[in-house]
């Protein structure tokens, strides 16, 4: 039922990438001092984003979740700086990893999403990223990035603990 939801998200969410989402990367040269840098790159640079890269197995909703992500970050009310999305990154390449696994290792998926999902929520509480809302691909479906990571989340963790059978994502 989820993955269902979260497949049907996608089609919104491609939509949206479609429509151009992305921020080019800026910088602005200004000799400010001689112990001061030259040069200075914004938050939102191109290179700044998300991506698990292509899966052996299908993963939607985790690739539709790395598309919200990505137009969070490059949201104009988000302040995250490559770090801080280099470490969104290196979350999710684990619960990509561990669910293209066969048969898929849901516990450390769930150990590795609840990390990922414990991050969002401290980035957004901090006011660091924002949480454009999207079209409920189904009634009752995830609006935001965070409601579609805390769904996620809740899904690989009760496949980690036996209670869900299903796809991978």
């Amino acid at each position: 039922m989820i993955a269902n939801r979260l497949v049907a998200v996608g089609v919104v969410a491609a939509a949206v990438l479609a429509a151009g989402c992305d921020r080019a990367a800026t910088s602005q040269l200004s000799p400010v001092g001689p112990s001061q840098s030259f040069a200075r790159v914004t938050a939102a640079a191109a290179s700044c984003k998300v991506d698990i890269g292509a899966t052996v197995h299908p993963l939607p909703a985790l690739h539709l979740l790395q598309a919200w992500l990505n137009i969070s970050i490059q949201n104009a009310a988000s302040s995250l700086n490559c770090g801080q999305v280099q470490s969104l990154q290196a979350k999710m390449s684990v619960v990509a990893e561990k669910l293209d696994q066969d048969p898929p290792n849901f516990d450390a998926a769930c150990g590795a999403s609840t990390a990922l999902l414990n991050e969002l929520q401290s980035l957004v509480r901090r006011g660091e990223l924002a949480t454009p809302t999207f079209p409920p691909p189904v009634p009752g479906g995830p609006t935001t990035v965070l409601a579609a990571a805390a769904d996620l989340n809740q899904h690989w963790c009760d496949a980690a603990h036996g209670d869900l059978t299903g796809p991978r994502s």
